[in-house]
């Protein structure tokens, strides 16, 4: 059974202060990530059509079980993975589908470079990926190994009528290669 993620306009207070910095940064998650001066990739994990979780559908607006674009994509430093990105909009959405169809070069980049671009405000949950899809899936697409819980954010860029829906989930070690 699906469980409905507790989207909440600001990260848990058991977030660490570093990681709560991290997530709610409201510039380009790329750009922050470039400045840190090490290795920056964009791995492609995913990219097809799919069907879109419960809250994804509610969030972007869509009938229940719609069929989406997908991409996810790992963002990592010297090859390690630190951040989980899965990406949807509509499949007929003639502004997104060309965006997501962008292989490793960043979202982010693209964005960001249009300073009108509506970006709705972020939400945030934290879980243990047990409980949640979001955070199972960048669990088992990028830290198999990894027990604990996980934080994760979203936004819906563009029109409520055509929008972007970009989820992020981050390693919790993504403090450790950032300067304090």
């Amino acid at each position: 059974m699906y469980a409905f993620p507790d989207w909440r306009a600001a990260p848990a207070d058991d977030v660490p202060a570093a990681l709560a910095d991290w997530l709610g940064e409201t510039g380009s998650l790329t750009e922050r990530l470039v400045g840190l001066g090490r290795g920056f990739a964009v791995v492609v994990l995913a990219q097809h059509t799919a069907q879109a979780w419960p809250d994804e559908c509610q969030a972007l607006g869509l009938p229940a079980n719609a069929t989406v674009q997908l991409r996810e994509v790992a963002l990592t430093l010297d090859g390690v993975p630190y951040v989980f990105a899965r990406s949807l909009c509509r499949q007929d959405s003639p502004v997104w589908t060309p965006v997501l169809a962008r292989g490793s070069r960043s979202l982010g980049l693209t964005l960001f470079a249009d300073s009108g671009m509506l970006r709705h405000p972020l939400q945030f949950i934290t879980g243990q990926p047990a409980q949640l899809a979001l955070l199972a899936q960048a669990q088992q697409a990028c830290w198999p190994d990894l027990s604990g819980p996980l934080a994760a954010r979203r936004s819906l860029f563009g029109a409520v009528n055509d929008a972007l829906l970009v989820h992020e989930v981050f390693h919790p070690d993504l403090v450790t290669v950032s300067p304090p």
